[in-house]
């Protein structure tokens, strides 16, 4: 035993210690890029006089009957913006949510209902599709061009001033793409498991994004609260089979990179309105799963696509920045294998540290008298301060002091979540050989 609990030491914390030096490389850049992101985001003022370009929302929904109908309410009664039209793309076999846009549509003319030519489910990719050649058909019947594309999840909270910010920052300023942050929604309807998205998401999205957008590679858009210039899915059309990969359970992810081939400009908007008030961010508003294995399965869905899916079909093009940026997505695979491992590895470290501490010589057989191993072990001490140091900033700048305190237990049961996703994953990308459908969330 004590051979293996060696070998496993071993193992561990030399990976967790590449791996660590990779996130504070990251974690550093965001620090040194910050006050630069910040000075550089859109004015709000300037947002608010400008004229308002046409924009098409699009909302794609699979059996969303218990959310749909409040989403597009809620749209339509607190944008603070008047030139959209919202295109809601619906199967023929789900009636239930059918019929609740169908009710929405009578009573508003800015909801166009674009029914699937397939039975669900199919793929969000192939519903996102079927809703573009809507689109293109609204266009030709109507003479309506339409200036962006916006999309959003049939359970989002869409920002009210949201619109303004990309019609402003697509039509005035020369960018093509903008993504916005999601942020979980603080509720105290949002249990244990919820809260770990919220954790997650506030580092993410305060951080990761922020660094690509100052090192210039590759923005991957979150799927919701992405907003695009129409003339991008011309040129999607032309050098793409389909605008949207139907056959990719991650298409937001592969549209990062297909437009940073392209050669468009996307921009990650996190902006507060009120720099002292986290509330006032300018951001989608969403819930997330509730219940243990329902966040395993979307989990695993993000992690089949991007991991898996993106790593078969785009290898590693690119240059050294994007390729960099690529080995921090798919190392996840092997990262939420390691979590187990990694709470061995602190354990054993804890144990000894206990057993020195008070003379006790039980624990010592644990961690070999090895003064390589002995420093390797206390760097991943060090870095697990430090992830957790991160975690606790980023969590306390979206949803206050009690979120962030909670955030340091939380991770161990997120770290959970992501390693079980992981394994289920392996099963998802096997079984799409077969076929590829639309895995649709458990919301609360």
């Amino acid at each position: 035993m004590h051979e293996v609990f060696t070998v496993l030491l071993w193992i561990c914390s030399v990976l967790l210690v590449i791996s660590g030096i990779d996130d504070i490389m990251v974690d550093l850049m965001y620090w040194f890029n910050r006050w630069k992101y910040k000075r550089n985001l859109p004015d709000m003022e300037e947002a608010l006089s400008v004229s308002e370009n046409s924009i098409a929302l699009v909302i794609c929904a699979w059996r969303e009957y218990k959310v749909i109908g409040r989403t597009l309410t809620y749209a339509l009664s607190k944008m603070r913006y008047s030139n959209f039209t919202i295109f809601v793309g619906v199967y023929p076999n789900d009636t239930k949510t059918l019929e609740v846009v169908k009710r929405i549509a009578q009573k508003n003319n800015k909801v166009v209902i674009c029914v699937n030519s397939h039975d669900g489910p199919t793929t969000k990719a192939d519903n996102l599709n079927n809703v573009y050649a809507s689109l293109k058909r609204f266009e030709e019947d109507t003479g309506k061009k339409f200036d962006i594309i916006l999309i959003h999840d049939s359970e989002d909270f869409i920002h009210p001033l949201s619109l303004k910010i990309f019609n402003y920052v697509i039509g005035y300023t020369g960018v093509d793409a903008v993504q916005i942050p999601v942020v979980p929604i603080k509720d105290d309807r949002g249990k244990f498991i919820h809260r770990t998205y919220c954790d997650a998401f506030a580092e993410v999205h305060s951080k990761d994004l922020v660094v690509r957008q100052a090192l210039n590679v590759f923005i991957p858009f979150a799927g919701t609260g992405m907003a695009f210039k129409r003339e991008i899915f011309q040129n999607l059309e032309q050098n793409y089979p389909q605008v949207f990969n139907d056959a990719n359970l991650t298409e937001d992810y592969e549209l990062g990179l297909r437009l940073f081939k392209l050669g468009y400009k996307t921009s990650y908007v996190n902006l507060l309105i009120d720099k002292k008030n986290p509330n006032s961010r300018i951001a989608t508003g969403e819930y997330f799963p509730n219940t243990f294995w329902a966040a395993v399965k979307q989990r695993s869905r993000w992690t089949a696509g991007i991991c898996f899916q993106n790593w078969k079909m785009h290898k590693w093009a690119g240059n050294l920045k994007t390729k960099y940026f690529l080995m921090r997505d798919r190392k996840t695979i092997f990262s939420n294998f390691m979590v187990l491992l990694s709470n061995i590895v602190f354990a054993l470290f804890l144990l000894y540290l206990l057993g020195f501490g008070l003379g006790i010589k039980a624990f010592e057989s644990a961690i070999v008298t090895n003064p390589a191993l002995w420093v390797f072990l206390w760097i991943c001490f060090f870095l697990m301060v430090w992830r957790l140091v991160h975690r606790f900033i980023f969590t306390y700048s979206w949803y206050g002091l009690k979120y962030a305190f909670f955030s340091l237990i939380r991770l161990n049961f997120d770290n959970l979540i992501n390693f079980f996703a992981t394994f289920r994953a392996l099963k998802v990308f096997m079984n799409m050989r077969n076929k590829v459908v639309w895995e649709s969330t458990e919301h609360y």
